[in-house]
């Protein structure tokens, strides 16, 4: 019966909600969480641009009105009484305990992209660059609504050490001069991103190349805006 309600929410829950700019896969390989799909932005923050907002997908809207706290998201995989496969699947790739892979929506979203190949300039499930990735995975994970390049990126957030990053925040590094690529952090060192060899995938801080290119740590603070329907 849970496993059904579960079943029933993901349909609600996840559906209908990638950016305008961000078309979703095609139908065999459709993400179960297409949140950011069906809605425009209303504003990219640090910048001018504005949209009106547009959602195709009401139920969805109504069902993340109704006060959606982070510890229910953090223990929502764990309702069902066991752990999903994509949970064990991430503990391994992060070399961590599967109990701390516990906020279902962020990992989730990282596994519906996993594997896509990067494109530069790319929005879409034929190909993504590390910026509208990071907006895409802010969207579904958080609901904050990032303005489109690495570089405005880090201008709109909070500096921190490199020491405290915590699961949520970003990194940035110079690959071809300047702040030209960016990703989120996770856990143990790890981080998610679109790469120009392997697309979306796990990076590792530690790495020789990452950690030679690492230019800084940054925090969303209250600069960011919040999707619409938050």
């Amino acid at each position: 019966m849970i496993k059904n309600l579960f079943a029933a929410l993901s349909t609600c829950f996840f559906c209908g909600v990638v950016a305008a700019q961000a078309p979703s896969k095609p139908e065999a390989t459709k993400p179960v969480l297409s949140f950011i799909e069906g809605i425009q932005f209303i504003k990219l923050a640090a910048s001018n641009q504005a949209t009106a907002v547009k959602t195709t997908a009401s139920d969805s809207a109504s069902f993340f009105k109704n006060d959606i706290s982070n510890n229910l998201r953090k223990t929502l995989g764990m309702a069902l009484g066991t752990f999903m496969p994509f949970q064990f699947k991430y503990a391994i790739l992060l070399n961590e305990s599967v109990e701390k892979i516990s906020n279902v929506m962020l990992y989730k979203t990282i596994d519906d992209w996993y594997g896509t190949r990067y494109r530069y300039g790319g929005t879409s499930a034929r190909g993504i660059d590390c910026s509208a990735f990071m907006q895409v995975l802010s969207g579904y994970a958080f609901g904050w609504m990032l303005p489109r390049t690495a570089h405005e990126q880090y201008r709109l957030m909070t500096s921190i050490k490199k020491e405290d990053l915590k699961e949520g925040d970003f990194v940035f590094f110079n690959t071809r001069g300047g702040i030209s690529h960016v990703g989120m952090y996770l856990q143990n060192h790890k981080f998610v991103h679109s790469s120009s060899s392997q697309g979306v995938s796990i990076g590792d801080l530690t790495d020789k190349y990452w950690s030679s290119k690492f230019i800084g740590a940054k925090r969303i603070s209250g600069n960011a805006e919040k999707l619409p329907i938050f």
